[in-house]
């Protein structure tokens, strides 16, 4: 443990020396990965060159822009991968996406992020991350996307429906209004069961997110290491729960391992979250009886000695 700490340490030195450049090379990475994944929603409609341009504009806009600006670049760049393969499809995913950002990503912007990175943990089967991160780090602000992911992820059979029903190939506009209308059909007939299994899967993640959230704010000793594990069992037992009552699609057999694997990430994560910013300071107000104390307070950081190297006179 001595080593995984000294190891932090030394990280953390590295990272304050080269801040600026590491977090815009951060999220330039993020961007690629997220609108990579997105691209196979495009079912291998869209040709390599388009999805590298798009990828790499994604990745560009990552680096550059603010949550809330990304946030509708991804939801657009996930419209353009689905019309690639059905319009139709596109036009719901559209109205679908429209209302997210509307209602809660354009408010909460920052937690709205967890929407997007569940959706990518997803394609390497660590969802539950994205949920114990937010109960930790979020609170009951990360209830609605954590919720929307899970909800969204389990429409995907529904999707793949979608495009059955309408590909892009067979796209005319006076069809339109009559596929739209076998969709809205399609869903309240043979998809309310994937609709119902995804409600009961979302309504396990919001278990995790607020147990998460309740044991983190208990003033206890190590509460987020603690967050982390009782979260995690609950998530276990939440989702074969949401499997053998509620239907959702998921594999109990991995099941466990991916929820461990998921609380390993975000105990690693937890590790370096007290990473101060030093480039702002605090200024602290307290009181007794007599006085009146005014405290600016401003972290320090042990930076790397540099060596000189002094040569023979």
């Amino acid at each position: 443990m001595d080593e995984l700490f000294l190891m932090r340490q030394k990280m953390i030195e590295i990272y304050k020396l080269h801040e600026d450049k590491i977090n815009i090379a951060a999220r330039f990475l993020a961007g690629i990965i997220t609108f990579y994944f997105m691209s196979s929603l495009s079912a291998g409609s869209l040709s390599g060159t388009k999805k590298l341009i798009i990828v790499l504009l994604g990745g560009i806009f990552a680096s550059v822009s603010s949550p809330a600006v990304f946030l509708a670049v991804a939801a657009l760049a996930a419209v353009i991968f689905i019309a690639a393969a059905s319009i139709e499809t596109a036009v719901a995913a559209l109205i679908f996406f429209f209302l997210l950002y509307v209602f809660y990503g354009r408010v909460f912007p920052k937690e709205s992020l967890l929407f997007v990175a569940m959706l990518v943990c997803f394609k390497i089967k660590v969802p539950y991350s994205a949920a114990f991160i937010g109960g930790l780090y979020f609170g009951a602000k990360a209830i609605f996307p954590v919720a929307a992911a899970m909800f969204t992820n389990q429409l995907a059979p529904i999707m793949a429906e979608f495009i059955k029903m309408s590909p892009a190939s067979e796209f005319s506009t006076s069809t339109m209004p009559d596929i739209l209308y076998n969709m809205y059909t399609y869903i309240f007939a043979d998809g309310m069961k994937v609709i119902s299994g995804g409600f009961y899967a979302s309504a396990a993640m919001v278990l995790a997110v607020v147990t998460a959230w309740a044991v983190s704010s208990a003033h206890i000793d190590h509460e987020k290491e603690i967050a982390i594990i009782v979260s995690a069992v609950v998530t276990v037992i939440a989702m074969f729960l949401a499997v053998i009552i509620g239907g959702s699609k998921f594999s109990v057999v991995g099941l466990p391992f991916f929820v461990f694997l998921s609380a390993v990430i975000t105990f690693v994560i937890r590790l370096f979250d007290d990473l101060p910013d030093y480039r702002h300071t605090e200024r602290v107000r307290f009181q007794d009886k007599n006085y009146i104390y005014y405290v600016k307070a401003v972290p320090k950081m042990k930076m790397p000695e540099k060596k000189h190297n002094r040569g023979e006179d």
